[in-house]
């Protein structure tokens, strides 16, 4: 074939397939123009699209409480080793709520209650939903009834896990009370007033009126109990009020010779962060390594939301923030 005749045959396969035909034939030559096949899609986009949000797939941490003759479960976080992940969606809340609820919180799913350690009774979820959008943090909750053990109904709030993911542990027949002793109700204000001296905060004109709570709980390789004390000045521990005040909380350890000692500090003042005022809801060891973990409700004047702390070594450190609202910034303060 000449070259003249050959850029003739090419110009007129271009036309052609340009033109949409999909065989050419040229001087007796048949020439098929097969288009590429579509591209391959990949199983785990097929079966949940390639912009769905990843559910929890390990042991869920549930806060409980009771209302009126039921209650509500909501969850908390993901257990994750010593570590915990949020319940959170960043995009469609809708629809990740009703495939955890469809994975989680199905009706008649089982949850084992647990108060200041030990499993107390069951929650038996009966509906669940995602709240309205205005709710804040917009995790998918569910209601139910408790079956609780003798002497546990004036209980008014529980950690929970799923039952056939929680410790075999018997049911006991005692609720178990952690009082603070003597020694923790005298060495709470003298530890508070240390800790807000080297703060440059003012003290309380009241220290029995400044300690909003005293929450001893047991800790590893002590024979006596730890306790939590959040101390409050110009403030109360529930939601509301202003950005007047400051909050201390701390974490102290029995020690030889001093009695205790902090292990954990967190000092809120108002005039700079907002309101933040924090208290221990309950106390449970989630990671199952003999240490309990603690989870604080914290007040804001708008807001209200869950943290938690867990001890590596004699530190304590954060491992959960629910919050979800930007606090708005405090007036400053008078001179």
């Amino acid at each position: 074939m000449t070259r003249v005749r050959a850029a003739a045959v090419w110009a007129a396969l271009n036309l052609t397939i340009l033109a949409g035909c999909d065989n050419v034939e040229w001087g007796g030559a048949r020439v098929a123009v097969v288009p590429p096949p579509p591209q391959a899609t990949t199983p785990e986009e097929v079966e949940t699209g390639p912009t769905e949000e990843r559910l929890p797939t390990g042991q869920i941490l549930y806060y409980v409480r009771q209302v009126g003759t039921g209650a509500t479960l909501l969850p908390l976080a993901e257990i994750a080793g010593d570590s915990l992940r949020p319940i959170e969606a960043t995009a469609d809340w809708e629809r990740y709520g009703q495939r955890f609820i469809s994975e989680h919180l199905r009706q008649g799913a089982e949850f084992a209650l647990f108060h200041r350690g030990t499993r107390v009774g069951t929650f038996v979820a009966q509906s669940a939903g995602v709240p309205a959008a205005d709710v804040c943090p917009r995790v998918p909750r569910a209601t139910g009834i408790l079956e609780l053990m003798p002497g546990a109904s004036q209980v008014r709030e529980f950690l929970a896990l799923s039952k056939p993911q929680a410790p075999p542990e018997p049911e006991r027949r005692d609720v178990p009370v952690y009082v603070p002793d003597r020694r923790a109700q005298i060495m709470a204000p003298i530890l508070a007033e240390r800790l807000l001296r080297a703060r440059g905060a003012q003290l309380p004109g009241n220290w029995n009126q400044a300690m909003a709570q005293l929450q001893p709980f047991p800790v590893a390789g002590a024979a006596d109990p730890a306790f939590a004390s959040t101390f409050l000045v110009g403030d109360t521990l529930g939601p509301g009020l202003d950005d007047e005040g400051y909050a201390l909380f701390f974490i102290a350890h029995p020690a030889p010779q001093v009695g205790f000692d902090t292990a954990y500090v967190d000092f809120a003042d108002y005039a700079r962060v907002g309101k933040q005022a924090p208290r221990v809801v309950d106390f449970l060891d989630w990671t199952r390594d003999g240490q309990p973990e603690l989870v604080l409700e914290v007040y804001g004047t708008r807001d209200t939301w869950f943290e938690a702390l867990g001890r590596t070594g004699r530190r304590w450190r954060p491992l959960l923030s629910t919050r979800c609202e930007t606090p708005a910034p405090a007036a400053p303060a008078a001179p």
